[in-house]
Formats: C-alpha cells, sequence, structure tokens
C-alpha cells in the first residue's frame, strides 16, 4: 500500500535534490523570514518543484514550510508534509549537510517517506512495514538496519543548534556515550537509520512537523525509535505544527534510558 505515491515522491525528490545542488553549486541569495530564519533560492525553487510534481494527486492535502498553511488539510486523511530544504542554516554555511523531507501522512502518522542528501546525491526512502532504504550516488541500493550499541554510544549533534541541555545529557550519561558527531538537519536520521550513531536529542521548542515527520519513518523502519524529548509518540497534521517538547531518536527502546537519566539528575 502506497507505493504508487512513493515511487512518485523518489521520483520528485530526486528531482529536487538536483535542483538544491545546482543551486548550491552556482550561488544563491539568502533572506530572513518574519521567524528570524533563513530562506533561499533553493528553498523555493525546491518546494516549487516538488508541489507540481506531486499535484497529481489532489486528494492529497499539502503542508509545507515555504507555502502559507490551508487549514482544509485537517479535514484530510492524507496529506504530505515538506521541508523542501532541511537544514537551511547548513546549506548557507555550505557544510554539505542539509537535506529534503517528503512524507505522506495517512490518519495522522507517516506511512510513506522520502529524505535527499543533496551534496552527497544519495537519498534515503521508507515505506511503513516494508523498511528503510538507501540509495547511493551509483544506484546501489541497500536496506539500513541501526545499530544493537547500548553502550559505547554514538551521539549525532547538530552542527548549528545546540542547547545546555543537550550537552548536559551528554555529560549524566558520560559512562555509557563514546563520542559525539555534529551533523546538519534530517542527515541524522539517516545516519541513526545506517547504524553509524545511536541516538540524537533535540529540547528546542523550535522545529515543526516537516522537520521530523519523514526522518521519523526513516528511523523507525530501520528498527529504531523516534519520539519527542518528553518520550512521546507524534502525531502529525495537527492544528499547531510545532514540535514543543524538541525530539529524540534513539537505535533501540533500551538507550531511552538517557533521558529518563537526564530528568533524574535535573530533579535532584
Amino acid at each position: 500500500m502506497y507505493e504508487s505515491e512513493l515511487r512518485a515522491m523518489i521520483e520528485a525528490g530526486k528531482e529536487a535534490s538536483a535542483e538544491v545542488l545546482r543551486i548550491y553549486q552556482k550561488g544563491f541569495s539568502v533572506k530572513i523570514k518574519e521567524d528570524n530564519s533563513p530562506v533561499t533560492d533553493a528553498d523555493i525553487a525546491s518546494d516549487a518543484l516538488l508541489r507540481k510534481k506531486l499535484s497529481v494527486f489532489s486528494d492529497i492535502a499539502w503542508l509545507s514550510e515555504e507555502e502559507a498553511d490551508d487549514s482544509s488539510r485537517l479535514q484530510k486523511r492524507a496529506l504530505f508534509i515538506v521541508d523542501p530544504l532541511d537544514g537551511t542554516a547548513d546549506f548557507v554555511h555550505h557544510d554539505g549537510t542539509f537535506g529534503i523531507n517528503l512524507a505522506l501522512v495517512v490518519d495522522h502518522a507517516p506511512v510513506a517517506s522520502f529524505i535527499a542528501l543533496p551534496a552527497r546525491q544519495a537519498f534515503a526512502y521508507a515505506l511503513k512495514g516494508a523498511g528503510t532504504y538507501f540509495v547511493s550516488p551509483d544506484g546501489k541500493e541497500e536496506r539500513l538496519h541501526v545499530s544493537s550499541r547500548t553502550d559505547h554510544l554514538i551521539a549525532l549533534m547538530s552542527r548549528t543548534h545546540v542547547l545546555p541541555e543537550e550537552e548536559e545529557v551528554l555529560e549524566v550519561n558520560k559512562d555509557k556515550v563514546a563520542q559525539a558527531i555534529a551533523s546538519g538537519a534530517s542527515t541524522k536520521a539517516v545516519m541513526l537509520a545506517a547504524g553509524k550513531g545511536d541516538f540524537s536529542i533535540r529540547f528546542t521548542d523550535q522545529t515543526k512537523e516537516w522537520d521530523t515527520c519523514a526522518p521519523e519513518l526513516v528511523v523507525e523502519e530501520a528498527g529504531g525509535v523516534f519520539l519527542d524529548s518528553k518520550l512521546k509518540p507524534f502525531t502529525y497534521n495537527r492544528k499547531d505544527v510545532y514540535n514543543h517538547d524538541g525530539y529524540s531518536m534513539f537505535n533501540c527502546q533500551e538507550n531511552t534510558i538517557l533521558l529518563k537519566n537526564y530528568y533524574a539528575g535535573s530533579a535532584n
């Protein structure tokens, strides 16, 4: 189920990824939006391309970071949730760790997901109940699986927005955490799904549905766990699109102890 939608998402996402990479290499202008976040030519071009390519699914609603929210989506069972350039700050800093998030949500949960990594000319995709896959630049496809580590863990941290509370999680759990790797945006979800990291925790209240929806399914279908920072599950197609309690992802349920240890320490 949803295979045809996923195929269309992949094709649209690949085209958007190529366009984002073209703009990245050519040069781009940057503007600051009302919420003080940056937007570039690549954000707008990617959004327009994705919208056009996926408009064939006229019964599926649309929620994108770069478009005005249409509240009629709340009455729909299905919608696309889109971040046409996830990690715009990473894009502006030219560090290569930005992505494109595209998810199909049905009844408030993601059922198909695509994450492009334009600078690597690669992408990951997931289908509910069918696993997560990574496609390299040469077209080679491999199924992804999270690691089985419960010790000597690898933390995946933001490149541009690390909060003191997130550093405190590492300190409280220093006996279990071996190293921290900085990476951008949804790249962290792909790394975790591939077993190259074991957890990532973000306490910020500034992420929105399009920041977490595609990564959630990529992580879960690879065997991982994706929750908010209070260890509660997400629902999507909400009236309020903000993730007020951030997000967290783990390679396994057992490692949610890292957050529990942090909260226990904060209470003392």
